[in-house]
């Protein structure tokens, strides 16, 4: 199953909330929130996940605060607002969408070192985890210098979620290749800074439909956890 609605969102990031687990036990989130030129809505949000739904909770994450990839060249010319990507709407869209590729963090040359994750230890997922810590200087950074972020999902009424690497997982999920999420900043001093998530439960390589082909491993395997 394809992830559904899958493009990327212009916008100038707001404000950032974090849920704790003991108001969402089994999936807390950060929230981004965010606003862009489109649309006159003032409480559009970006639900980052902290830890995953599944037996093995844990989460891996790559931050890069000095992100260069040619895929600036074609973010750089999107007006702020929701673009449909190809790798979904060419399927089933033919307005309004984008000639930019999706993401894939294996198949995107060049985008995510996969050896060079980070996984967050169960006692990492509690209100002062580890990614939150991690996130707060890049969001508050952003915040402030009022950078453009650029929200890799799947959108819904009031958003965007799906910000991780969407393939890989069991067949019970959603699966797709050129469909991962990611969060990327572009700040008025020309640098980049892109974050980019995934679950340690997720196996690679996949197949041309997302799903874990019959020799793949767990990041958690490949990142010797």
């Amino acid at each position: 199953m394809t992830i559904p609605h899958y493009g990327v969102w212009v916008a100038r990031p707001t404000r950032y909330t974090a849920q704790t687990e003991q108001e969402d036990p089994k999936s807390p989130h950060i929230y981004l929130y965010f606003k862009d030129d489109s649309s006159s809505r003032r409480n559009l949000e970006a639900a980052i996940n902290v830890k995953s739904t599944g037996r093995d909770s844990r989460l891996v994450y790559w931050f890069d605060q000095d992100f260069t990839h040619p895929i600036t060249e074609t973010l750089t010319d999107l007006d702020e607002g929701f673009h449909l990507l190809k790798s979904y709407a060419h399927r089933r869209y033919r307005r309004d969408e984008s000639d930019l590729k999706g993401l894939d963090f294996i198949r995107t040359e060049g985008l995510v070192d996969i050896e060079a994750g980070t996984i967050l230890s169960e006692a990492d997922t509690g209100p002062n985890n580890a990614v939150l810590q991690k996130l707060e200087p890049i969001l508050n950074d952003a915040i402030s210098r009022g950078a453009t972020v650029y929200i890799f999902g799947s959108s819904y009424g009031s958003g965007i979620h799906d910000i991780h690497m969407n393939q890989g997982s069991s067949s019970s999920y959603e699966n797709g290749i050129y469909e991962d999420g990611a969060l990327i900043f572009r700040f008025d001093d020309g640098h980049w800074e892109a974050v980019f998530l995934a679950f340690a439960s997720q196996e690679i390589p996949t197949n041309d439909k997302g799903e874990a082909e019959e020799d793949s491993k767990s990041l958690a395997s490949i990142l010797g956890q």
